[in-house]
């Protein structure tokens, strides 16, 4: 019972005191847009507008996109459109309105923007008698809203480049426009860009290049950090404000191809050349044959090497077919135009045929 007693005393004796551990550190969401350009997804944009710009930007300013985009119009296309007829009157007159028209000038414009930017938007204007045609106008497809119902085009409306989608339009009467699309169904409004899947691998190969270039900058202009004062053994150097400006005069009238011979106290260290230089060289080379091979070219036309004649050989034929299809596009152009131009002239029964100055696929492979 004492013991008990005892043990109560001692409990009521006792007294406890609670501490508050702060945390160490705080914890913040980040703001999501600040990481946005890592996420490769954000390579390529959402809308159609958004896609055909950026195909644009790369059409510019990446040699290699603009060297397989060429490619393929000139291999379609050729640098010339040459017209014959049956009818030696009528070939004169189509002949000399293609050249007041620049005629092939227009084709070339209206496939580079089908390729390029996935849609082709052609406006025909007519004389005031509306016996001729005056014009042809290559217009940019980012600037046009097109509307179909029941596979049919039914309505184009220009807006102002500088603010798309908004402003003031102006609408295209639709007897007077073509609107070309690529690589896209007849119920898809706007076509796909030729461009488009090589989004991914022209921003990887630009991602190669900074860092390429981060690594030069960082080498050619290193940084370098002036350490005056310090331990030394036994002796502390504390240097003041006009110690450190002696130091700095000498090290600026100093000649850089020469040495300089100061004190104990001061030291030097350069930041930025050490590590070794990124070799990218590898790399870009593959990046470089995935933009090809997404461009539809082969990729033996680059590297001159990999597959047999087999696998060549089918590549081959394979780009002789899209180059049909490109051509496809342009006949149809050109029967766009010449088929009211004829029936204006009072040439309506009467025909005239289109010769490209291209690679013939016929001669270049022997399909059976």
């Amino acid at each position: 019972m004492e013991s008990t007693a005892h043990q109560d005393e001692q409990s009521e004796s006792l007294d406890t005191t609670g501490f508050v551990i702060a945390p160490l550190a705080a914890a913040a969401a980040l703001d999501s847009a600040a990481f946005s350009k890592v996420n490769a997804a954000e390579a390529i944009p959402a809308t159609w507008e958004e896609r055909a710009r950026k195909a644009w930007e790369y059409y510019v300013e990446e040699p290699l996109v603009k060297n397989c985009v060429n490619s393929w119009r000139t291999f379609a296309v050729g640098d010339e459109i040459k017209i014959t007829s049956d009818d030696e009157n009528l070939k004169e007159q189509a002949l000399e309105a293609a050249w007041r028209l620049n005629i092939s000038q227009f084709i070339k414009d209206m496939v580079l923007q089908l390729l390029v930017k996935g849609d082709a938007i052609g406006f025909k204007r007519f004389t005031k008698s509306g016996q001729d045609i005056e014009e042809l106008v290559c217009v940019n497809p980012v600037s046009v809203k097109v509307k179909y119902a029941q596979g049919e085009l039914i309505e184009a409306r220009q807006f102002p480049e500088d603010t798309p989608g908004g402003g003031e339009s102006i609408p295209l009467p639709v007897e007077q426009v073509v609107h070309l699309k690529w690589d896209a169904p007849a119920f898809s409004p706007r076509g796909n860009s030729l461009v488009l899947p090589a989004f991914q691998a022209i921003e990887l190969l630009r991602d190669y290049r900074r860092a390429e270039q981060a690594i030069a900058k960082r080498w050619a202009t290193p940084f370098r950090l002036l350490k005056v004062g310090g331990a030394f053994g036994q002796k502390m150097v504390m240097p003041d404000q006009r110690m450190l400006e002696q130091v700095r005069d000498m090290v600026n009238k100093m000649d850089m191809k020469s040495g300089l011979v100061v004190p104990f106290y001061v030291n030097v260290e350069t930041h930025g050349t050490d590590g070794q230089v990124l070799n990218v060289e590898d790399k870009v080379k593959e990046v470089k044959e995935d933009v090809v091979v997404a461009l539809g070219l082969s990729r033996s036309l680059v590297t001159g090497d990999g597959p047999n004649f087999a696998t060549a050989s089918v590549s081959m034929q394979k780009m002789m077919v899209m180059i049909r299809e490109i051509k496809q596009a342009a006949r149809k152009l050109l029967d766009w135009v010449f088929d009211d131009w004829m029936e204006l002239r009072g040439h309506g029964d009467k025909s005239i045929q289109f010769i490209f100055n291209d690679l013939d696929p016929s001669d270049a492979v022997d399909f059976k």
